[in-house]
């Protein structure tokens, strides 16, 4: 198994600058190790420089010898390490990965990489949408994680992208491109703690391959109208103007709960959207010219035309006259 030409593609577009590394998060893992062996044969052949990243959560005493294990790999492959250790750790998988992001952006940061690599599986898409199901999503955003996005610590780590070559692969299929490698790998014991809930939803897939099958193509399915939105979108932000001091006018361009989401996101600086089902409420209250409300840290003023958006004044800004 190995990289289709369009994985040069990718790495051009987030890392033009052929003398900055390319940043690889490896935790030892199946994926993780698939991905690296993956970019290490890449990398020799490009003349690339990769730096591989561990992340020493410190929630076990195994931790450290795995991260060392994935040092030894990386050394035989010809590549530098750094392992990371998280110095505050608690018992939380959000947390855990707050934290693990953050690590992550500032190692990429610090060695000049803007490219950070991670082995997600579409197995891992699968999980994630049902997860976001559990929780109420019904839109095409249940489809999730992306092949390339920013890193979930934005601002933190602003000059990274986060890009998963894996995404569409399957974990079985990099298991066996690993055994005929004779490559081993780390079992993490947390993937099968099931207090987890992420971890409950992988072996409910795994006991019900019949509804793991139905799973992956309604999965499929939501990543199709996911992409149609995001090409409308991206047309939409085109048309969108910003000043110089980060002020946001729609102007004519028709609003969406999903275009509300990212621009909120990018007034206020924030690292995630506020939810949709807030801003789906916002857009149909806010029918006055003039009329202003404050979400996720951006606030909203109504226009004759659009709208203006811009960072809470409780952030920063203060408020414009009513503009028509």
């Amino acid at each position: 198994m190995e990289f289709r030409p369009d994985f040069d593609a990718l790495i051009e577009r987030f890392s033009p600058n052929s003398d900055a590394p390319i940043a690889i998060a490896v935790s030892g893992g199946s994926d993780s190790v698939a991905l690296l062996s993956l970019v290490s044969d890449w990398s020799k052949r490009s003349k690339r420089s990769l730096l591989v990243l561990t992340v020493d959560h410190g929630l076990r005493p195994e931790a450290a010898d795995e991260a060392e294990w994935v040092a030894n790999l990386a050394g035989a492959l010809g590549h530098p390490h750094r392992t990371l250790l998280w110095k505050t750790p608690r018992v939380s998988q959000n947390a855990a990965r707050r934290a693990r992001y953050e690590l992550l952006a500032q190692a990429a940061e610090a060695s000049g990489a803007t490219i950070l690599l991670t082995g997600h599986t579409f197995e891992a898409v699968v999980e994630t949408a049902l997860l976001r199901r559990r929780r109420g999503v019904r839109t095409a955003a249940i489809g999730g994680p992306h092949l390339a996005s920013p890193l979930p610590s934005w601002p933190l780590g602003r000059g990274v992208s986060l890009v998963r070559p894996l995404i569409n692969s399957n974990r079985r299929a990099l298991q066996s491109s690993l055994a005929d490698r004779h490559q081993d790998w780390v079992e993490d014991p947390s993937n099968q703690n099931r207090q987890f809930e992420r971890v409950r939803i992988r072996t409910f897939l795994q006991r019900h391959p019949r509804l793991a099958e139905l799973a992956t193509k309604h999965v499929r399915g939501t990543q199709l109208t996911a992409a149609s939105d995001r090409v409308q979108l991206a047309e939409a932000l085109q048309r969108i103007r910003v000043d110089a001091s980060g002020l946001i006018d729609t102007d004519d361009v028709a609003l969406t709960p999903s275009l509300l989401q990212i621009l909120a996101r990018c007034a206020s600086g924030t690292a995630t959207n506020p939810r949709y089902g807030a801003v789906t409420k916002l857009l149909a209250e806010v029918n006055s010219c003039g009329e202003r409300r404050t979400l996720n840290g951006a606030w909203f003023q109504k226009r004759t035309q659009g709208m203006m958006i811009g960072r809470d004044p409780g952030q920063g800004l203060e408020r414009v006259g009513a503009i028509h």
